[in-house]
């Protein structure tokens, strides 16, 4: 997902808004590439601050969408070659706790 938004966001980029312009909610979800519905739930959350006006009209500001963005981005693993000798099984079941010495339960 982070990638996908990190993508709409370099695209929307190139036309040189300004940073703090600020976006009604189709908008900014159009700009991160998102339904306006998981904004408005983003928002909800508190996940996202947002410009609220007297009668209820919300706005975000660009800058606090890049920001969000950049918060969500994981870096990638960068793999030391050691993983390439272990099977696809092994590696799926590292994480549920199952050792190597253990029989696994998937056939």
């Amino acid at each position: 997902m982070a990638r996908l938004l990190l993508y709409a966001i370099a695209e929307r980029r190139s036309t040189r808004c300004p940073p703090d312009e600020l976006l009604n909610v189709v908008d900014a979800a159009n700009y991160l590439g998102i339904r306006p519905w998981t904004l408005r739930h983003w928002v909800s959350d508190g996940k996202i601050e947002i410009v609220k006006y007297g009668n209820g009209i919300v706005r975000i500001r660009r800058s606090v969408l890049d920001r969000f963005v950049a918060s969500c981005t994981i870096k990638a693993r960068t793999g030391n070659g050691s993983t390439s000798n272990r099977s696809k099984e092994s590696r799926l079941l590292e994480g549920a706790g199952v050792g190597r010495g253990e029989e696994s339960l998937a056939r």
